[in-house]
């Protein structure tokens, strides 16, 4: 492997040789600053909008994005996302990608009867 390396950088004009390499540096950089500015995007529109269990799916925990789904996905296989000790480590490392505003259920004439428009209870 460092064969091949050097074959490619022998290659490289000697003149821009620096610029390749900041530009190498700089597009895995730039991947990862994007990864985190969508992650908290996300988080910024979970706690403006409440997120609602579905029935049979489950109550949403994360917003995972794209490139961090399919970078452990493919490390370790997708199966991970259903492993809870993973998602606990993910969110632990993570925790711009956890949902924290849920739907609460309101309950309308509870187990003490019936409010009116007045705020009073009705019998």
């Amino acid at each position: 492997m460092p064969d091949l390396i050097q074959d490619l950088a022998d290659v490289i004009p000697s003149d821009l040789r620096k610029q390749v390499q900041e530009e190498l540096l700089n597009g895995w950089r730039l991947q990862e600053v994007e990864a985190k500015k969508q992650a908290k995007q996300l988080a910024a529109f979970g706690h403006a909008n409440a997120a609602s269990s579905i029935e049979g799916i489950g109550q949403l925990v994360a917003r995972i994005p794209p490139a961090a789904f399919h970078y452990w996905g493919t490390r370790l296989g997708y199966e991970c996302w259903e492993d809870k000790e993973f998602m606990q480590d993910f969110l632990k490392h993570n925790p711009e990608v956890a949902v924290h505003n849920r739907v609460k259920r309101t309950m309308v004439g509870g187990a003490k009867g019936i409010f009116d428009a007045n705020g009073f209870i009705v019998k």
